[in-house]
C-alpha cells in the first residue's frame, strides 16, 4: 500500500513540474520599445507648391513693331556678342515711314527758317514764327519716333551670352513685344516660379527660407530663398506668384525643369507634440497611443490636430511629462507588459 501511494505522489510530481514548465515556455518575454517625453514643440508652418525651374540670367528679346521676320542670323544654342545682330523684320514699311516723316521734318526746317527770315525783316508777325516753330518741333518728333521704330525693328543682344530658345523664324509674321529670342548671360543663379493660393501668400515673407527639389535628381536637395513676391492675382492660374531664388550646387540645370518647393515660413505655432509613428489606429482627428508607465503599456485616446514634418499637435488627452511608445506602439496591447530599449 506504502508503494502505491508513493508511485501516486511521484506521478503527481511529475504532472505539476510538467505544467510549471508548460506555462515557464508559453510565457512571451515583455517586448522592448522606444519612448519619447511629451512635451511643447515651437513649429514654422511650411507652405509648398510647384513650379518651373528658369535662368535667373534669362533675357526675353523682341520686335517693339510688328512684322515679317526678314533675316534670323543666330540659332539656339549659339554663342553670341554684345551688340551683336540677331534678327530683323522687313523693313520696306517701316523704311517709308521714316522717309515720310524726314520729308515732313525737312519741309518744316524750311518754313520755320523763312518765317524766322520774315519776322527778323518785320514782314512776318510772332503768330506766324511761333506756328512755324511747333511744325518744326511736331516734324522733330515724328521722325525720332519713326527712326527709334526702325531701330527696334532689329534685335541686338544686350549682353554677351547663349541663345537659350528660338521662338519665331525667318519669314513667320510676328507681333509687337512678342519674344522671339531668350538669352542666357551666363549667370549661375536659378529661380523657381510657382502659385500660391491666397491662404497661403499671406504667410510667405521675403528673405523665408525654402527647399527646392527636381524631378530630374531625385533625392537632391537644393536650398534657396524668396525672393519675390506677387501684389496680385495672376487671372489665368488664380494664384499668386512667388520667386525663390536657389544655387545650382554643382548641378547641370536647364530652365524647363518641374520642380517642388517647401517655403518655411516665419509663422510659427507652439503646441504639444508627439512622432506620427506613436499613433495607433488613428481616424480623422482622433488616434491611440501607449503610455509607458509602471513597466507597462496603457492605451490611452488622444486628440490630434496639424501634422508638422514627423511630428503631429495633440490638443488633448496628453500632458507635458507623459511618456509614450513610438518604436513598437503597433505591437503591444493595452496592459502589456515592456521594456524601454534605450538607445
Amino acid at each position: 500500500m506504502k508503494r502505491i501511494i508513493v508511485v501516486l505522489a511521484v506521478i503527481a510530481g511529475a504532472c505539476s513540474s510538467g505544467k510549471e514548465n508548460a506555462k515557464a515556455t508559453t510565457e512571451k518575454p515583455a517586448p522592448a520599445v522606444k519612448t519619447v517625453t511629451v512635451e511643447n514643440h515651437t513649429f514654422h508652418e511650411t507652405v509648398s507648391s510647384s513650379g518651373m525651374l528658369t535662368s535667373k540670367s534669362e533675357i526675353k528679346l523682341a520686335f517693339k513693331t510688328g512684322g515679317m521676320i526678314r533675316k534670323s542670323y543666330v540659332s539656339e544654342g549659339q554663342y553670341v556678342k554684345a551688340g551683336q545682330l540677331l534678327a530683323e523684320l522687313d523693313l520696306s514699311e517701316i523704311d517709308a515711314q521714316v522717309n515720310q516723316a524726314r520729308i515732313g521734318y525737312e519741309k518744316a526746317k524750311r518754313d520755320h527758317d523763312r518765317a524766322e527770315k520774315l519776322y527778323r525783316e518785320e514782314a512776318a508777325t510772332l503768330t506766324v514764327l511761333n506756328d512755324a516753330k511747333s511744325g518744326l518741333e511736331i516734324a522733330t518728333q515724328t521722325l525720332d519716333a519713326v527712326q527709334f521704330n526702325q531701330k527696334l525693328s532689329r534685335i541686338y543682344a544686350p549682353v554677351s551670352g547663349r541663345i537659350l530658345m528660338k521662338l519665331a523664324e525667318q519669314g513667320e509674321l510676328i507681333g509687337p513685344f512678342a519674344p522671339m529670342f531668350i538669352l542666357g548671360t551666363g549667370e549661375q543663379a536659378y529661380v523657381v516660379n510657382a502659385g500660391l493660393t491666397d491662404r497661403d501668400i499671406v504667410k510667405v515673407a521675403l528673405g523665408d527660407r525654402a527647399e527646392v527639389t527636381l524631378d530630374a535628381y531625385p533625392g537632391e536637395t537644393f536650398e534657396g530663398r524668396v525672393t519675390q513676391i506677387a501684389q496680385m492675382i495672376t487671372p489665368a492660374t488664380g494664384t499668386y506668384a512667388v520667386e525663390v531664388e536657389m544655387a545650382p550646387n554643382g548641378k547641370r540645370l536647364i530652365s524647363g525643369f518641374v520642380a517642388r518647393m517647401s517655403v518655411h515660413t516665419q509663422k510659427s505655432a507652439s503646441t504639444l507634440a508627439i512622432p506620427v509613428e506613436a499613433l495607433v489606429n488613428a481616424q480623422g482627428n482622433q488616434a491611440d497611443v501607449y503610455i509607458y508607465s509602471g513597466g507597462k503599456a496603457l492605451k490611452r485616446q488622444v486628440s490630434i490636430g496639424k501634422v508638422y514634418d514627423t511630428y503631429v499637435a495633440v490638443s488633448s488627452g496628453l500632458q507635458a511629462g507623459d511618456i509614450v511608445i513610438t518604436t513598437g506602439s503597433g505591437f503591444v496591447s493595452d496592459g502589456d507588459p515592456v521594456t524601454i530599449n534605450k538607445p
